[in-house]
């Protein structure tokens, strides 16, 4: 599908106005931040319907998880001594730290009577973020163990080993179910790609990837697919999540090159935040109806864990984890960015399992007003 310019649209309030919450906002005209799609070659417009962790699962998880799968964080709490205590004093089963702290806010601060179950197979999906196969440090990675794809490629996903034996994040759990419905729902989670200057749909050796926030909503179909050919607009407000980078389709897989650094928006049980990624990479499966495949790179920890420690909630069986836990494990398998100063890395390899829909892109024909956010954020943009 070919997308062009649209007319003019007036927008009468700004949608996702609260997307950060209680950061400034500030609205100032600001050009495009890449110029418009060139006039040779096709182009393919596609919105992610879907975003999932990519986990490789086996019937009752006797493979990958042999200890079984992670306890609860009230089976926890149940088996530390003085619960019962803790309970009277503090009034919540997850204030578990000494002080009553809360395990999501002060990980550090709550000790598990019962082990971290470590995943512990070697086969799994991904990208092969560092260049290497044997995940040796580099300058951007620290060592650690790599997976093998089911095309026997060696891939980089430490997030698969910090959630892959976590039942809420595997298939039909409550977490990935959740997450999957919330972010098809909610158009601040609207990531658009533009596929420009394609001459050959099954093989162009050079293509332009740019990756956009969105404006508009889904429309599903009975049986809970996304109808393709939806007309999806271009959230021109926020530059920040606007990305360019080139690639390639090879029998209809569209490969991209990294992005060094790429924000995307993220709606996580009603929390607005971001996701920030280093070495941004897409491996997509195009089909007339619209893609299938990887988005990979390497995650931001602290944002990571920011939004997830505000999201599910592990009390009451849902996701059936410990906070504690999987804090620490995800600093313990982080490969990623590491300090100058500690060589702790600072990011951990993830892969995500996305679907798209082919879309019809529109671009504003004229400059929006975009919001300029300060945020707790100090990294460079």
């Amino acid at each position: 599908m070919r997308s062009g310019d649209r007319p003019e649209r007036r927008i009468s309030r700004l949608r996702n106005s609260r997307l950060y919450g209680a950061t400034l906002c500030l609205l100032i005209p600001v050009a495009p931040a890449f110029s418009a799609s060139p006039e040779t070659g096709g182009t393919i417009g596609l919105v992610l319907t879907s975003w999932r962790p990519a986990l490789y699962e086996t019937p009752g998880a006797k493979e990958e998880c042999p200890s079984g799968l992670q306890v609860s964080e009230d089976i926890q709490n149940e088996k530390t001594p003085g619960a019962a205590e803790r309970l009277a004093k503090f009034g919540f089963p997850l204030n578990r730290g000494p002080n009553g702290e809360l395990a999501a806010y002060a990980p550090m601060k709550v000790e598990d009577p019962i082990p971290f179950r470590e995943l512990q197979t070697k086969n799994g999906f991904g990208l092969n973020l560092d260049g290497t196969s044997d995940g040796r440090a580099t300058a951007k990675s620290c060592t650690h163990e790599k997976f093998r794809t089911p095309e026997g490629v060696a891939a980089d996903n430490q997030l698969a080993r910090v959630l892959g034996c976590t039942i809420g994040w595997r298939a039909s759990g409550f977490n990935v179910e959740f997450a999957a419905r919330e972010f098809a729902s909610s158009s601040v989670n609207r990531i658009l790609v533009e596929i420009s200057g394609v001459d050959d749909e099954r093989n162009d050796p050079d293509v332009e990837i740019r990756i956009y926030k969105g404006l508009d909503g889904l429309v599903a179909t009975g049986d809970g697919k996304f109808l393709p050919g939806t007309n999806q607009r271009i959230d021109n407000r926020f530059p920040r999540y606007m990305h360019q980078t080139r690639g390639k389709i090879a029998d209809g897989v569209l490969t991209s090159d990294p992005i060094p650094l790429a924000n995307l928006p993220l709606l996580w049980v009603a929390n607005p935040g971001e996701r920030k990624f280093r070495d941004l990479q897409l491996k997509l499966k195009l089909t007339d109806m619209g893609a299938e495949g990887i988005v990979s790179g390497y995650e931001d920890l602290r944002i990571w864990w920011n939004n997830y420690s505000r999201g599910m909630n592990s009390h009451g069986g849902i996701g059936n984890y410990s906070s504690a836990q999987l804090y620490r494990a995800a600093h313990r398998h982080a490969d990623g960015y590491p300090d100058p100063k500690t060589g702790q890395c600072t990011a951990i390899s993830a892969a995500y399992r996305v679907e798209a829909a082919r879309a019809m892109i529109a671009h504003p024909a004229v400059t929006q007003p975009s919001t300029v956010t300060a945020s707790n954020d100090r990294t460079k943009p």
